[in-house]
């Protein structure tokens, strides 16, 4: 199969004062479309900086990294925008809603980027909120909700506009156990059944195992490839 991505020779260097700081050594890697894979690692490893060099919020300082055929260290900050907006959603631990905008408003917000009316905004939004369970809190502002509430409306906002990739960064960090499971699942569930390629960074082994693939991470290189049992959603 055509990967998706193909990560070739990937490096990232950063300078801290007089030092340099390897923070991606030599990276190569490549992923299929609706593969669920996740980078593990332990802090300081690499695997955020991975995730968000091939997320195009950061340029890597040498290879490349194709997405769809497109190499995205090539695009100007316009482009990269545009390749952003279209092809990959995004689920933060620390949610990243914006306070003042209800459920469905902070869902519907990449879908302004891409000159959809109002009136289909709301309505995809309103309907993935119900799908992540939500019908009650379509009205609901960030802090009338609970973590987990807060992290499916997060998830909402990643799938609803039909991206290609989805990238999530520790994305049940901020969650008891119980809740980590449901939202997991819900991810999992969301990628499969509609053949998005989930991509995750975690430092947790449970829930990497979750994961069609777990790609070691350890001094910005990768240690090992672990396939595992492909999961339906």
């Amino acid at each position: 199969m055509e990967p998706i991505i193909k990560i070739s020779n990937l490096s990232k260097i950063y300078r801290v004062g007089t030092e340099k700081v390897v923070a991606l050594d030599g990276i190569d890697l490549d992923i299929i479309r609706g593969e669920f894979c996740c980078f593990l690692g332990t802090s300081g490893s690499g695997k955020s900086t991975l995730l968000n060099v091939l997320a195009g919020l950061e340029k890597p300082t040498t290879g490349s990294i194709k997405i769809k055929n497109i190499s995205i260290e090539k695009l100007n900050e316009k482009k990269l925008a545009e390749f952003r907006q279209k092809n990959i959603g995004f689920i933060f631990q620390s949610y990243n809603l914006v306070n003042y905008l209800n459920a469905v408003e902070n869902v519907s917000m990449p879908l302004v980027f891409r000159g959809i009316s109002k009136k289909e905004r709301i309505k995809r939004s309103v309907d993935i909120l119900k799908a992540v369970g939500l019908p009650k809190h379509l009205r609901h502002k960030p802090t009338q909700m609970s973590g987990g509430q807060q992290q499916r409306v997060g998830i909402a906002r990643a799938f609803v506009a039909n991206p290609d990739i989805v990238f999530a960064d520790e994305p049940t960090g901020n969650l008891d156990s119980r809740t980590s499971k449901e939202v997991l699942d819900l991810m999992i569930g969301l990628s499969k059944r509609n053949n998005k390629t989930l991509i995750m960074v975690t430092h947790d082994l449970n829930i990497a195992k979750r994961a069609d693939r777990i790609i070691y991470i350890l001094d910005g290189k990768i240690e090992k490839i672990e396939e595992r049992e492909r999961v339906g959603g």
